[in-house]
Order: C-alpha cells, then structure tokens, then sequence
C-alpha cells in the first residue's frame, strides 16, 4: 500500500512542481495562480478520485462500451466542476485544471497501482514495471485533460477543448483495452506502451505550448488594456 502511495501520489507532486514553477515566486513577481486554491483543487481531485475509482472497479473496462462511457464520463466530471461561475474566463482556470487533473490522476493510480501489485505477486519484475507504468500514464493523462477542459473554461471555448480532451481519454481507454484482454502478451504490451506514448505527448503538448501560451495571451491583453 505505500508503494502504491509513492507511486501514485509522488509523480503527481514532481509533475506539479516542474510544470508550474515557472509561473509562480520565485520564478515570477506576481504568480499566475493562488497556491492555497491550487492544493485545494488537488484534494479535491483526490476525492474525485477515489470515487471514480470505486465505482469504475465494477466495470469491465476490456469491454469497449465501458472503456468509452467511462471516458467520456471522467471528462465531464472536470468538465462540470470547472465551468461553475468562479472559474469562467480566468486566467488561472487553465491551472486549477491542471491541479484538479492531478488529484484524480494521483488516487486512481494509487488504486491502479495497488490492486496490479496483488493480482502480480509472485510474478517478478513485469508486475513492477506494469504497476510503474499505469501510475505514470493515469497521472499525465488526467492532468492533461484537466489543462485542457481548464484552458477551455479560461477562454470561453469550452467544447473544442472538452472535445479534445474527450477524444485523448478515449484513445487511451481504446489502447489500453488490448493489455486488458490479452493480458501480458505482445499484443497487451504494445497496446500498454502506444496509450502511453500518447499521453506523454500529450502532456508535453500542455508543459510546453498550452500553459505558456495563456499566460502569453494574458499578458499580452494586461499590455494592451495598459497601453
């Protein structure tokens, strides 16, 4: 179990930390976001998911209908929560989405990562790097969706980017089926590897191009309302 803690909570936090610390003090005078509102959406990403986690327990998720539903159903939980009032066409929206993401991807790879360990005692190395894998690939994936359905809100084009995010979970879902009907073959593994590729791209797509960018167009409007 704290195995399953460390590597379920612990990427999570790394990730945060080399992500944002460009975007706050000291790297900055006036960070882009409140760091208090920004560990509570982490814990309140937490106990989203520890509940999706639950429930989607009771799924066959090998099954191509629930690998979509779920899917399309982890979206609009951020999804619903960020477009509450507070969190329209802000800035820092495109963060607390991130964060958010973060805490769902950190407490459903704890569950991932736990229950992988038990069903692979015994059977050495491969449980571990399965087990390592899943862990990395929940925490970029949710956290990339989180960013993007947030940056959405921020701007005001909220289905393009919920669409987007949408379609990234499905594919993964859909890749991610093979492992979890041929089990550790050369078909699970290569199914296991491509979904999360993907959201390793993904995820470079958010660190590198999408965060910045908001901060560049917000700036960039801060200058023009000055001028």
């Amino acid at each position: 179990m704290l195995m399953a803690a460390a590597l379920g909570v612990g990427p999570a936090l790394a990730l945060m930390f080399w992500t944002l610390r460009n975007f706050t003090y000291p790297k900055v005078e006036r960070p882009f976001f409140d760091d208090r509102k920004l560990f509570l959406m982490l814990a309140v990403g937490m106990v989203f998911g520890v509940i999706i986690y639950v429930v989607q327990s009771y799924f066959d998720l090998g099954f191509l209908l629930f690998a979509l539903l779920f899917a399309v159903m982890e979206e609009l939980i951020k999804f619903v929560f960020l477009n509450i009032p507070r969190f329209q066409r802000k800035l820092d929206t495109s963060f607390y989405g991130y964060s958010l993401g973060l805490g769902i991807g950190s407490t459903m790879a704890f569950g991932a990562v736990f229950i992988t360990l038990q069903q692979s005692e015994g059977l050495g190395l491969d449980g571990w790097i399965i087990a390592f894998i899943l862990a990395i690939q929940l925490v970029l994936l949710h956290s990339s969706t989180g960013a993007m359905i947030g940056t959405g809100v921020a701007r005001g084009e909220v289905w393009g980017y919920f669409a987007q995010a949408g379609l990234l979970h499905i594919g993964v879902n859909l890749l991610m089926a093979v492992p979890l009907n041929y089990g550790s073959g050369l078909e699970g593994w290569a199914g296991l590897i491509l979904a999360t590729l993907l959201v390793v791209y993904y995820y470079r797509q958010v660190h590198r191009n999408l965060l910045p960018a908001m901060v560049r167009d917000a700036t960039a409007r801060m200058k023009g309302a000055k001028g």
